[in-house]
């Protein structure tokens, strides 16, 4: 097999020219002054948990005002996050977007105890009332009857501030140091008779090889990487849940998973019948499983042999031929999604390269209006 090293990288240039450009600091400072503006609006008009407040003319205003801004405000800090990130998540070597983070998650605690006492006051409000006095208010109307709810789900003001200072050495920074760890976690691996230091995400990309023998070494090299990191990363999760638990019993949950559910905007039942839907389901995909061991000609599938492909293909498909594949076959659906995707290809909206630094894994972030960015480790096979 060959290792693909010529994939393109996102382009973030037509965002920011770079993390030390002047465009950067320009907008950087114009969202901590906005955070800031916003704090005192928050202190003057003394938006937190109160018993009941009066919903007059005033009030609605109020509402509508601070609505109007945080939006405006969380616009600009997502795409200053989003842009950050990308750095990190392709490169967690990169100590200048390391900074640059840390130095955004200071502000993004103000945002963050902003929306926290926000909830506490719209929990004050009559909110169906707020809702049909309000256009604004109507048009946000989830948000806002969902807010009144977990308002019930508080700690009082000087915990809920301490909990989102604490979380920036708790929390995030484990998550943090999970992220960093992984991405840079590299192991021994034989490839085509030769010894190479891959990245994990290379090597866990081997996972669906159409050689068994490719396929065990790669499952081999991978537990022994990550027993190499098992202590920290353990550490890591679980004091990432340790912090989910404390807080939700704090908050008055009767589990995390409660929590969860609300965030999630599903109840128990809901999840009860997806979990049903799976079991029931479990009897299917274990006769597929003992049906793919026969075509493979083996009594029972190793774990390495779940994602093997099925049949003879030898086929290799070249980043531009994938792309133009996608675009093809979202084309046979819309016409709008195929655009789309041309236009992700076309303007550099992908990340494509596995490389040492770079986490494992894909996503999409939105990074400003109607522009995303893609995470990917390609690889040069397709089993499906």
């Amino acid at each position: 097999m060959s290792i693909v090293s010529t994939l393109p990288h996102w382009d973030m240039t037509v965002v920011y020219p770079g993390l030390e450009s002047q465009e950067f600091a320009r907008d950087y400072s114009s969202v901590v002054r906005d955070i800031d503006e916003l704090a005192h609006f928050f202190n003057t008009h003394h938006i937190e948990g109160q018993a009941t407040v009066s919903l007059g003319a005033d009030t609605i205003k109020t509402v509508e005002t601070i609505i109007q801004r945080y939006n405006t405000v969380l616009e600009a800090t997502s795409t200053l996050s989003a842009y950050i990130s990308c750095f990190i998540t392709t490169n967690t070597h990169d100590s200048l977007a390391q900074a640059k983070m840390s130095e955004l998650q200071k502000s993004l605690v103000t945002l963050k105890q902003l929306d926290t006492r926000f909830t506490a006051w719209i929990g004050s409000l009559d909110v169906e009332a707020l809702i049909a006095g309000s256009t604004i208010a109507r048009e946000h109307a989830h948000i806002l009857r969902k807010a009144k709810l977990l308002a019930t789900h508080l700690m009082g003001p000087a915990e809920e501030e301490l909990a989102s200072e604490l979380n920036l050495s708790s929390g995030t920074a484990w998550s943090r140091l999970h992220s960093d760890i992984t991405s840079q976690l590299s192991v021994p691996l034989e490839v085509d008779g030769h010894i190479q230091n891959l990245p994990m995400s290379v090597v866990r990309n081997m996972a669906d090889e159409p050689d068994r023998a490719v396929r065990k070494r790669a499952y081999e090299a991978e537990l022994r990487g990550w027993k190499q990191a098992a202590v920290s990363l353990a550490a890591a999760l679980n004091s990432i849940k340790g912090e989910v638990n404390v807080l939700a019993k704090k908050r008055g949950w009767q589990s995390p998973l409660e929590a969860s559910l609300f965030d999630s905007q599903i109840d128990g039942a809901t999840l009860d019948a997806m979990m049903t839907a799976a079991r029931e389901s479990f009897p299917d995909f274990r006769r597929y499983l003992r049906a793919k061991a026969r075509a493979l000609g083996l009594p029972r599938l190793a774990w390495y042999d779940l994602f093997a492909p099925v049949g003879k293909s030898d086929r290799v498909w070249e980043y531009d031929e994938a792309a133009q594949f996608i675009v093809d076959q979202f084309g046979t659906y819309s016409s709008r999604l195929s655009n789309f995707a041309a236009r992700a290809f076309s303007e550099q909206w992908i990340d494509a390269e596995p490389r040492e630094g770079k986490v494992d894994g894909a996503y999409c972030t939105p990074l400003r209006k109607d522009e995303s960015r893609v995470f990917a480790n390609f690889k040069s096979s397709y089993g499906g």
